[in-house]
């Protein structure tokens, strides 16, 4: 039996790098939403994750900036996931990396992690909550290693990271 190529396992997902530009598909968006809502409630609970994420929205500060790359994952004419980098002391970080559930476990996240690859010569550097073992276990699939954890202030939150680099 052959082995499916890395596009035919991800449902025909296309990852195309954006220039400028950010997906407007509110379903997208929306799920996007609700995903950083569930990972922010791991660390403070879902009523304060809410209004987290809310004042962010409204502040503009989940969405990357200009200063980052981003890429995303198509299946036809829909976004089913993105990445974001940026680069920092001589490392760069990945800021963003998602991928709708639906479209989970069928090589999208590695097909975003390569292309942000394929874009710098630099390290790659994640930050994965300790409340997400297969996220670490995701990226250790994607060759990257565990340094040790560390505690970051967030907006007047301490969240706890395991450190990812490859």
């Amino acid at each position: 039996m052959k082995a499916k190529s890395e596009g035919e396992r991800a449902g025909e997902a296309e990852v195309r790098t954006l220039v400028a530009a950010w997906p407007r598909d509110s379903e997208f968006l929306e799920a996007l939403h609700e995903s950083w809502i569930s990972q922010y409630a791991d660390y403070m609970g879902e009523a304060r994750a809410t209004a987290l994420v809310r004042k962010l929205l409204d502040a503009g500060e989940l969405y990357p900036g200009e200063d980052q790359a981003v890429q995303l994952a198509m299946v036809g004419t829909k976004p089913v996931g993105i990445a974001a980098c940026r680069s920092l002391q001589g490392l760069t970080l990945i800021t963003m990396l998602e991928v709708l559930a639906a479209n989970r476990h069928q090589g999208v996240g590695g097909q975003l992690v390569a292309g942000l690859q394929a874009r710098t010569e630099q390290r790659l550097l994640a930050h994965v909550s300790i409340h997400r073992p297969r996220v670490l276990d995701f990226y250790e699939r994607q060759g990257f290693r565990r340094l040790p954890r560390t505690r970051v202030d967030h907006y007047g939150h301490e969240l706890e990271f395991d450190v990812m680099v490859k």
